[in-house]
């Protein structure tokens, strides 16, 4: 081959390289090495009406990975394509306990299999006695067991309550703890409920796979209203071993504004 033909292949090459270019990990955002994903209920009112524009939208914006539970009852064939043509992953899953009783776990274990999920958490529950949470904290431990050994981890998503209510001199989310779970710890719930989401990662160092980054006040990460110190959370945030922060805005659903001005203020966190 002459030198003038070889020459013309390799810039072909290098062309071809840079047209695959955005859907490599060279494009992903990061905060402190940890990657940034979106909860779908963020967008709720538009999502569901159009899922792939969605999509798009998001990936656009510079959010890797999405969650959402609604993924679950859709077409997976179809979801497995939207995700595949945006880059996008499926970050953790939330479950109902009624998700993972016997005549619907082997559905849920199939979908994270396909998907790729190696943390699901519950989202959401209460009770009224110390006894219903050392119960039940002990109960997701046990399903942790049964999860292993499929290569996924079991834990928790906190809300507000888990800070504010008390039970025999423990607050629930210290209840949690105790027993050992992981988390997802959501860190605007933390700060809103009077608590110290620092202070909290840095307790549950290991145990936090990844956070959910909700304004500790306001509509958007870093934007007006949100007391949540966002360059010290990073920072313990990958200390402690988190790989993912999943962007949660629940105030507008019907809007991207505040998952693009989220996604803005954590870019000028990398420079």
């Amino acid at each position: 081959m002459k030198r003038r033909e070889f020459l013309k292949l390799s810039s072909l090459a290098a062309f071809a390289g840079c047209m695959t270019a955005p859907h490599t990990s060279d494009a992903q955002l990061a905060v402190k090495g940890i990657r940034i994903g979106v909860q779908m209920w963020s967008v709720n009112d538009l999502w569901k009406k159009n899922p792939a524009d969605a999509l798009r939208r998001l990936k656009a914006l510079g959010y890797d990975g999405v969650q959402s539970f609604g993924f679950l009852a859709m077409d997976w064939n179809e979801l497995e394509k939207m995700l595949n043509d945006n880059g996008l992953k499926i970050v953790d899953m939330p479950f109902y306990m009624k998700t993972v009783a016997p005549d619907s776990f082997n559905k849920f274990l199939e979908f994270c299999q396909r998907f790729k999920v190696d943390f699901v958490y519950e989202p959401y529950t209460k009770f009224a006695t110390g006894a219903e949470w050392r119960y039940h904290a002990d109960e997701l431990m046990a399903l942790g067991e049964t999860f292993k050994k499929y290569g996924i981890r079991v834990g928790y998503h906190n809300h507000q309550h888990e800070l504010r209510q008390h039970f025999d001199g423990k607050t629930p989310l210290e209840y949690l703890y105790d027993a050992g779970l992981a988390m997802e710890l959501d860190v605007g719930h933390v700060k809103l409920a009077g608590g110290c989401p620092v202070a909290w990662l840095k307790k549950l160092a290991g145990r936090v796979p990844s956070i959910h980054a909700k304004p500790g006040g306001g509509n958007s990460v870093g934007g007006e209203g949100d007391a949540n110190d966002w360059k010290a959370i990073f920072k313990t945030a990958a200390a402690s071993g988190t790989k993912w922060a999943i962007v949660e805005c629940e105030t507008r659903r019907n809007t991207f504004d505040d998952v693009e001005a989220s996604a803005a203020f954590l870019k000028s966190l990398t420079v």
